[in-house]
């Protein structure tokens, strides 16, 4: 099976939205061909957007073996795939390996033409190794539809991969070099490599090609060191930094190994947003906790968002809008980022993959949440993985991001529903009396996953201990649909609490037992449709939900506000007044946001929206 991701060039808005509305239906289709479609994913029809997202299109967790672009190209001859692939195909060529058995022939990448896809355009396909590229004109241009056009064109272009396989394995020909010009003299290093009066019109081409390939290493190796080297020495700064503010190393008993609480009146200057802080010791989750009262579900701003109020994509821990009660919620749901250098949330994955971690466990059975009030301990309640996908549990979605409940009965129907899904058997009574610590992360066993950890706090008296000893690996744990349609066997039995504790099936509970009111979980209902969605791009239904990036600039196209948008919503325009600088001769009033053309309240496509100025000329200044 193939992993894909699959561009849709914002060339034509009519093409963007079918595309859009056709987007399961295509996943689906190609599915049959072995192709899984992971990632959708927008982009400007220009040179330069295709060729950055050329170099960055694979995602972290998961390798990307075809990346295909829809609505790309708009003329029945090759100039609009030349013009939007001539350079990251010249910068390709220009990196790869001669030919071991004949040092006079030319690594060429293997470009073919797919035909016939109506209307006389054609696509394009070409290999570079591991990675396929098909690229697909516009299906209002071809006259067929885009389900069908996409769906023809990855099979002609699999037959042509298998076609190709012998002669050119890995997308490469190797062609017969002219020879060089003879060499009249000496050149130095510059020389050698910038283009001056005198080359040859060959040597010049050989000189172009070896500036871009050292242009494009460049580009890659800054990449690389940013991503690899730069991000995370300056996360590692403002968390040393944030570190020294909240922690004194000494207490007053003079015992240096005891640290003292968090400097709260430090940390509240620095940021009021600051409400708690989560140490999971022997691990780097170490962080304050952060909460943006602005928050909703298409707007998290410390997802991307550092203590200092600086973007940054390792973001900060933070509270879920649905913990209304801030971190007195019954339930205080955390979010973090789950970052392969081992920070932010990325301990939590050591509690297992889709198989409990019982060493992890038993070394880490135990969170601190501290907060201004008082400092607290939680203890480990369940380690469960999760879809955020609806259609991965055929209609039977459990939303576990649930921070408040209408009574009793359902906060231990809550409870019993994490428990079932748990990797370990954790030995910690729970009764309806407590309070739940949630953390949660991205996780990769399949698109869309959550790896989630459930505590409960400790009670007045309780010993900050767990028998470790007698926890067991959940061999019935329950997971998505998804999960026993690839691995096999069938999903167990969900009941809910009141039914499973008649049954006599859990020696977890310690509470009175006598619980009022309804079992409904309120949050994972109103996930789920009352029926069968009949469209299965509907919101709510079974396939991907796309979020859409609006983006309202200022003059100069700096952010002005940005969020992001599920499709179908409406988009309100931001508060505030853009301000465009006065000069000698005019002053500027803005008079609104440039919105001719765009639907904003029925969102199918990113946006950039400009602010509109009208100049008033100024009077002559008198003498």
């Amino acid at each position: 099976m193939y992993n894909c991701e699959l561009f849709s060039v914002q060339k034509n808005s009519a093409d963007v939205q079918m595309l859009s509305e056709s987007i399961d239906n295509i996943a689906h289709a190609i599915y049959k061909s072995d192709i899984r479609v992971l990632f959708k994913t927008d982009i400007d029809a220009t040179e330069k957007a295709f060729t950055k997202v050329l170099k960055t299109s694979d995602k972290s967790g998961d390798e990307i073996d075809y990346n295909i672009f829809v609505n790309a190209l708009d003329t029945t001859d090759s100039s609009s795939f030349k013009s939007l692939f001539y350079n990251f195909i010249k910068s390709a060529e220009a990196s790869l390996p001669k030919s071991e058995e004949n040092s006079a022939l030319t690594p060429k990448i293997k470009i073919s033409t797919i035909k016939d896809l109506g209307n006389g355009y054609n696509g394009y396909c070409f290999k570079i190794f591991s990675k396929h590229y098909v690229v697909l004109p516009l299906a209002s241009l071809t006259g067929v539809e885009v389900e069908a056009l996409v769906t023809d064109a990855v099979n002609k272009a699999q037959n042509i991969f298998k076609q190709n396989e012998e002669s050119c394995p890995d997308g490469i020909a190797y062609i017969e070099r002219p020879a060089l010009p003879q060499v009249k003299k000496k050149e130095g290093f510059f020389m050698s490599f910038i283009p001056h009066k005198g080359d040859s019109k060959n040597n010049v081409i050989r000189k172009i090609v070896v500036l871009l390939a050292i242009i494009a290493f460049i580009v890659s190796a800054a990449y690389l060191i940013n991503e690899f080297a730069i991000k995370p020495y300056l996360n590692s700064q403002i968390t040393s930094e944030i570190h020294d503010i909240a922690y004194n190393t000494t207490t007053d008993s003079g015992d240096d190994t005891t640290p003292e609480t968090q400097n709260w009146e430090a940390l509240k200057k620095l940021n009021k947003e600051i409400v708690a802080w989560i140490t999971l010791k022997g691990t780097k989750i170490d962080y304050p906790v952060l909460e943006h009262k602005g928050d909703n579900a298409y707007s998290q701003y410390y997802l991307n968002h550092t203590y200092k109020k600086s973007y940054s994509s390792y973001g900060s821990v933070f509270v879920d809008y649905r913990s209304t009660d801030s971190v007195k919620s019954k339930n205080v749901i955390l979010h973090g980022h789950n970052i392969r250098d081992g920070s932010m949330f990325n301990a939590l994955m050591g509690y297992g993959d889709l198989k409990g971690n019982l060493n992890f466990y038993k070394k880490h059975p135990i969170i601190e949440f501290n907060t201004p009030e008082a400092n607290g301990q939680y203890k480990i309640i369940s380690v469960f993985k999760t879809s955020t996908y609806y259609d991965h549990d055929d209609g039977k979605f459990f939303n576990y991001m649930q921070g408040s409940f209408l009574s009793d009965a359902e906060f231990m129907n809550y409870v019993y529903n994490v428990r079932i899904r748990s990797l370990i058997n954790c030995p910690v009574m729970v009764n309806e009396d407590d309070q739940l610590l949630t953390l949660s992360t991205c996780s990769y066993e399949f698109t869309g996953f959550r790896t989630v950890v459930v505590a409960r706090k400790l009670r007045d008296g309780e010993k900050a201990t767990v028998n470790t000893e007698i926890a067991t690996v959940n061999s019935a744990a329950v997971f998505p649909a998804c999960y026993y349609q690839r691995y096999g066997g069938s999903k167990p039995e969900i009941l809910t609490f009141k039914k499973a504790y008649s049954k006599g099936l859990i020696n977890w509970y310690d509470g009175a037992g006598n619980l009022e009111g309804s079992e409904e979980l309120t949050e994972t209902v109103k996930s789920n449709p009352t029926e069968d969605p009949s469209n299965p791009g509907e919101v709510g239904g079974g396939g991907l939900i796309n979020y859409y990036e609006v983006k309202f600039v200022n003059h100069d196209g700096s952010e002005y506000y940005t969020l992001s948008v599920k499709e179908g919503d409406s988009v309100t325009p931001p508060g505030g007044t853009p301000t465009l600088p006065k000069d000698d001769y005019y002053d500027y009033t803005f008079t609104g946001w440039l919105t001719d053309g765009l639907d904003l309240n029925n969102v199918h496509y990113s946006m950039t929206i400009y602010p509109n100025f009208t100049a008033t000329l100024k009077p002559p200044k008198t003498q």
